[in-house]
């Protein structure tokens, strides 16, 4: 029986070397579809919107961790929906995630510009200010000392906001998705992965605990279907 009480440590397969390339594109096509289903880019993307209504200045984005691509494809299929236009960027470590990108947005690297880089670095080389930085589900793959890096640097480096968006870790996210890529997968990533991803997730009293141990106090904490957390850190 799981513990929900305290987070997993054990690694994901998708934070391990890739062996079978072919085997992980599959899992980024399973979890563009369960993301769509289950409140992932556009929980963001009308975070945005809520945030900015009626501004009219052009912002940019960075979305750290870009995974499969599919938040910053939503943002650019949506902007007609915005008062303003964004600059998009993207930085992820995986080099396998840009080439999925490639292949399943073949659109998107004109569209955003796709870092592959340690998203601290890519901070240091930019020359332009980020407004607005994202990360949708990319803090569950962190350790505590990870996160606090990270919500340190995205605080100091994003001058309107950060929004975050992760799994809350719960036994009823956890059985669903668990019996769900069970029957319905393809990928042995994602019916590894998928379930795991839930119990290393942070509960709401976590994210504060973490949030506070950041020294930021400027913040909110949403509840969102389905079992995601909406962290939203101002300036």
């Amino acid at each position: 029986m799981p513990n929900f009480k305290n987070r997993s440590y054990q690694a994901e397969l998708m934070d391990m070397p890739i062996e079978d390339k072919k085997a992980l594109f599959v899992n980024l096509k399973e979890l563009i579809f369960i993301n769509k289903l289950t409140g992932g880019p556009s929980v963001v993307f009308k975070q945005i919107k809520k945030l900015f209504l009626h501004k009219t200045d052009n912002l940019t984005l960075l979305d750290v961790g870009f995974g499969a691509g599919d938040l910053l494809n939503y943002v650019t299929k949506n902007q007609n929906k915005l008062d303003f236009s964004i600059q998009l960027s993207g930085v992820d470590i995986m080099p396998e995630t840009l080439e999925f990108v490639k292949l399943h947005y073949p659109t998107l690297p004109s569209q955003a510009n796709l870092m592959l880089n340690d998203y601290k670095k890519s901070f240091d080389s930019s020359q332009q200010q980020i407004d607005i930085i994202t990360a949708n589900l990319f803090c569950h793959h962190l350790s505590e000392q990870e996160l606090q890096i990270f919500l340190k640097t995205a605080h100091t480096n994003a001058r309107k906001a950060t929004i975050i968006n992760d799994l809350h870790r719960h036994p009823v996210a956890y059985w669903f998705i668990k019996f769900a890529a069970a029957l319905f997968s393809k990928s042995a990533f994602t019916k590894h992965d998928a379930p795991l991803s839930v119990l290393r997730g942070f509960t709401k009293a976590e994210w504060e605990t973490q949030l506070q141990k950041a020294g930021i106090t400027n913040y909110t904490v949403e509840w969102k279907w389905a079992f995601r957390h909406l962290i939203t850190i101002y300036p």
